[in-house]
Parts: C-alpha cells; structure tokens; sequence
C-alpha cells in the first residue's frame, strides 16, 4: 500500500522534463537547521529553477518524494547520508539521470555550511560539487545562496563541455594535419616519379639530337624535382611538428 501511494505521489507532483534536457531530482538532504526555518524549501526550489534555466538540465525540487520513497524501502533515519545502492533506486523510481543532494551544517557563529553535489544515479559517481558559507539570515540571501551554487554547477557544465569541444577541435585539427600531410608526400612522390621519367626522356632526345624536345623534358623534369621536393619536405615538417 505505502509503495502504491508513493508512486501516486510520484505520478501527480512530477512535472514533465523539458525534452532534450537531462532529468535532475533535488533532494535536501539531513535535518532543516532551527535557526533557518524553510531553508530546505526555499533552497529546493531556487536550486530546481536556476538549474531548469540551463540548456542542458531540467530540474524539479523532489525532497518529500525522496524521503518518502527512503522512508518506504529503508530503516532510515534523517542524518543526510543516502547509499549508492539508494541514489541508484532514487533515480529508478523518479525517473531522473541525476540527484543535487544538498547537506547543510551549523557552525560556528551562527554561519552554515551548505554543500551541494551533482550525482550520477547510475553509477553514484559524484559529478560536481560546490560548497558555501552563509548566515542564511533571511529568504532573500537563501535564494542568493540557491541561485550561485547552481550557477557554479551549471558553469562547472559548460567549463567541461567547452573543455570537451577543445578537445575536439585538437584532435579534428590533427587528423586534417595528417591526411595534409599524407597527401603532400603522395603528390610529391608523384612529382618525383615524373621528374625521373621527365630526366630518362632527356637522355633518349639528346640521343637522339633532338635537342628542342630534350630542353622542354629539361625545363619538365627540372620543375618535377623543385615541386615535388617541396612537397615531400612539407609532408615531413607535418609529421613532425603535428
């Protein structure tokens, strides 16, 4: 029955992903500091809709859903800590490819220590992770805090993608460098090859006194070694240097 009612909760409070965008599941983790009442909620939905901003990610606030599926399938108590056997079903059950877990703790002074992870539901790996430290005084800084730290995840994105694309471009670039260079040496080599057929008709015309045809296969075979050498050296400078 407890099952049952969760996958209605699931069914009717689960807003439809953006298509194209990868699902994200914010989940606040461990207990809601006294001294900050309504933190969790007001974190949970800055964080799903500065995320959701993004071109890559749509993001949906899931805390009460993932309580009650931990709830449901686990002796669980609230301390924050979720396994990877239950980031794995989290992620089954709600139909995301990431959790944002987010932990806030107390300190010293009154300040708090919120830290923020991107996880991948598959593997439980541990994507990103940005950390803070606020006073969380009222909504407005609690929202200021929920829009940098997803902004920082949402960077921390774009700085690998844009990482990723440079990478690309290298190895685009090296195989444009080498395929250049191979067809340098082939041309080259052709040169050559007609610069020696160009230099065995020399000797044929001059043995035969036909002295005009021989100078034009001298100019031909002459022209045939400058141009294919400068093709074969360009061809090696590539390799070596690419």
């Amino acid at each position: 029955m407890k099952r049952l009612v969760f996958f209605l909760v699931v069914l009717f409070s689960v807003p439809v992903f953006a298509q194209g965008k990868q699902a994200v599941a914010v989940y606040m983790a461990g207990e809601e500091p006294l001294g900050a009442m309504g933190v969790h909620k007001v974190l949970g939905g800055e964080l799903a809709r500065t995320i959701s901003q993004s071109a890559k990610y749509s993001a949906v606030d899931r805390t009460e859903a993932i309580l009650t599926q931990l709830s449901n399938e686990y002796a669980f108590q609230r301390s924050g800590a979720v396994s990877d056997e239950q980031i794995r079903d989290i992620g089954k059950q709600l139909g995301v490819q990431y959790l944002c877990i987010t932990d806030i703790s107390m300190l010293k002074g009154g300040a708090y220590y919120i830290d923020a992870r991107l996880v991948d539901v598959v593997s439980a790996e541990i994507l990103r992770t940005v950390t803070m430290v606020s006073h969380l005084l009222n909504a407005n800084e609690m929202i200021q805090v929920a829009q940098k730290i997803a902004y920082e995840l949402i960077e921390a994105e774009k700085v690998k993608e844009q990482a990723m694309r440079e990478e690309a471009k290298r190895e685009r670039f090296k195989r444009r460098t080498f395929y250049a260079a191979i067809g340098a040496d082939v041309l080259g080599a052709g040169l050559a090859a007609y610069g020696i057929y160009e230099n065995r008709n020399v000797r044929k015309h001059s043995d035969n006194d036909k002295f005009t045809a021989a100078e034009r296969s001298e100019r031909n075979r002459n022209a045939a070694f400058i141009a294919g050498g400068t093709f074969i050296l360009s061809g090696i400078t590539i390799h070596i240097f690419f």
